[in-house]
């Protein structure tokens, strides 16, 4: 069983999507969206986070003829967020129109817990911060999502439905491939040393090896995904860009740094041993992966509380090219002077040199949303006084809101998950 992962962004098709789509060899991708630390606000009204990935529907249309002609092909992502429905629907209609109306689609929805969050706490659950141990009364800033990275259990049940496309709002990272090796190998959740094997090599997936890019970084134009390859007994065999027995020793040592990290080695399924993990070269162009393994987990699927932490605003002026350098660096002084805040809030000022008469790069973080706005409205009237000497480039500034984590341990089975497939022509 051959599997590729993609780390994405909210917008457009993931960097090397078609190559790893195209190779004929894939059963499975993965698609990472994790979900935005930050927002654009407007005016007064309240700060809001994405509902779910858009430029999910556009890796779809990026690999629609490879998922039509190779039917072993299945895609599972966490794009969903808050409404792995509307995720699900924008992305049908893409597969619709492309022809491909039969296909099946899962919405596995359950995940965004922000509504419930409140009736949880009153039910008896521990919301406290499971990396500090705050009580979760203490967290007074609004709360901006609640995101339940889900098991592998949701994502089988869709891929015994037979979905080739699977949208969840959020999972942990090492899921679908324990739900693939489940599905694919009859694997038993009690498992645990096959679980973890599943763990290791998902997370080999996500390895970057800098030195296959040279000293100087200058071979970054050559990366590509690596592809990994996983049997029913937990042999793993990876393929990225350098497969000599250096490389090996650096994916040793990368894989077991997860055990270092508080609760890395701990996922939803299983908790891996990272310590065990041993690499090697099997061959052309493979690395090999041994040793993996688990023990149960906690039975708990951790939950991921983002919250209004505080509100940032930046702009871009830009110089003409006639200005003089004295000019330039008293612009700067007098931006330092007059936009600084009498509150809490951060101010930076950074001369950035151009071929021709450079910029000024103006950024402002508080608590305070009302601080920001005023801030942009400030940097808006700097530039506009002196015309034509100076130009927003960066366009009027735009104040957004950033988040805080609040990680919180709870029990799988205290929350409902729904999975529902239907073919692409039905979620349209």
């Amino acid at each position: 069983m051959r599997f590729g992962r993609l780390q994405s962004d909210g917008e457009g098709a993931p960097l090397a999507i078609e190559e790893l789509a195209s190779s004929g060899q894939l059963d499975f991708l993965q698609l990472d969206y994790p979900r935005p630390r930050w927002a654009s606000v407007e005016g007064a009204a309240p700060a809001e986070l994405p509902e779910y990935a858009v430029g999910f529907s556009e890796a779809l249309r990026a690999i629609v003829k490879p998922l039509y002609l190779d039917p072993q092909l299945h895609v599972i992502a966490s794009a969903g967020w808050a409404s792995a429905y509307s995720c699900v629907e924008r992305a049908a209609a893409v597969l619709v129109e492309a022809g491909c109306g039969d296909m099946p689609l899962a919405a596995v929805r359950g995940s965004n817990l922000l509504p419930i969050l409140e009736m949880l706490a009153g039910d008896g659950i521990n919301l406290d911060n499971a990396e500090t141990g705050a009580h979760w009364r203490e967290l007074k800033a609004p709360v901006l999502a609640a995101d339940l990275q889900l098991g592998a259990g949701p994502l089988a049940l869709a891929l015994a439905e037979q979905a080739r496309v699977i949208v969840a709002g959020a999972f942990d990272g090492t899921a679908p491939l324990v739900a693939a090796g489940a599905h694919r190998f009859g694997w038993k959740w009690d498992q645990h040393d096959l679980l973890a094997a599943a763990a290791a090599a998902s997370r080999a997936a996500n390895w970057i090896d800098w030195e296959a890019f040279g000293p100087d970084g200058s071979g970054t134009s050559a990366w590509r995904p690596n592809r990994v390859e996983i049997n029913e007994t937990g042999e793993i065999l990876v393929e990225p860009i350098l497969t000599d027995s250096a490389a090996a020793s650096r994916l040793e040592k990368w894989l077991r740094e997860a055990e270092s990290l508080a609760n890395a080695d701990r996922h939803a399924d299983v908790r891996e041993r990272c310590s065990t993990l041993q690499c090697g070269v099997a061959g052309p162009n493979q690395l090999a992966i041994g040793g993996a393994q688990g023990t149960a987990s906690d039975d708990c699927w951790e939950l991921e509380v983002l919250y209004e932490a505080g509100f940032a605003v930046e702009a871009l002026i830009e110089f003409s090219a006639d200005s003089d350098r004295r000019w330039r660096q008293h612009l700067a002084t007098m931006a330092r002077t007059s936009l600084g805040s009498d509150g809490a809030g951060l101010l930076t000022v950074e001369e950035l040199q151009g071929t021709a008469g450079g910029w000024l790069h103006l950024a402002f973080q508080s608590k305070s949303r009302g601080e920001c706005q005023r801030f942009a409205e400030q940097v808006v009237k700097l530039s506009a006084a002196h015309r034509p000497h100076v130009r927003l480039s960066s366009g009027r500034p735009a104040v957004h809101v950033h988040c805080g984590r609040w990680p919180v341990r709870v029990p799988r089975n205290a929350v409902d998950i729904a999975v529902e497939t239907r073919v692409a022509r039905e979620w349209v």
